[in-house]
């Protein structure tokens, strides 16, 4: 976490869904692009760093990485760091006595370019046939089997950590 900032908790309101989800996009179907992939390589505690930060704001408990497939060097760097984290408690449940819970789930697909709309990649990883999803609802009210659902790429995400250090 970044230094001095402090981790509490903040209950739900009574209306709030008790099931959010967050979802990374680390699928990189884009001929010659390779940005995520050096991210996830390159320091891959970053983009968790990230994606706790984000599913803390929104509340998540859950957060996925849709990884394509033959990115299998960034799948063993995310394994890894994945591992460490639930070791030193930053993952799982109750984090760092925060009363906060997050399971991050490593999800490799075959991939395909269509992923890279957002309803589309939410049915894939749902196990269904990988085709954009008519709009409303949207899926930050209707995402992921059906619950409030945030989608954005490794790039971004991993950005937060130091936006919330620097601004």
């Amino acid at each position: 976490f970044p230094t001095g900032l402090k981790w509490s908790f903040v209950p739900q309101g009574k209306n709030t869904p008790a099931q959010k989800y967050l979802v990374v996009n680390a699928d990189e179907m884009e001929p010659g692009t390779f940005k995520d992939r050096l991210l996830m390589e390159g320091d891959p505690h970053l983009l968790l760093e990230g994606i706790i930060i984000a599913a803390y704001s929104i509340r998540a408990s859950k957060a996925y990485i849709f990884l394509r497939g033959e990115n299998t060097v960034s799948e063993q760097a995310l394994n890894i760091a994945i591992k460490e984290a639930y070791e030193r408690g930053f993952l799982g449940k109750n984090m760092l006595g925060t009363g906060f819970d997050l399971d991050i789930i490593l999800h490799t697909s075959a991939g395909r370019y269509i992923c890279g709309e957002e309803t589309a990649l939410l049915n894939a990883l749902e196990g269904k046939r990988a085709t954009p999803r008519a709009k409303p609802p949207f899926p930050q009210v209707s995402g992921l089997w059906g619950k409030p659902t945030i989608v954005n790429n490794v790039e971004t995400i991993c950005n937060l950590p130091g936006i919330l250090t620097y601004g």
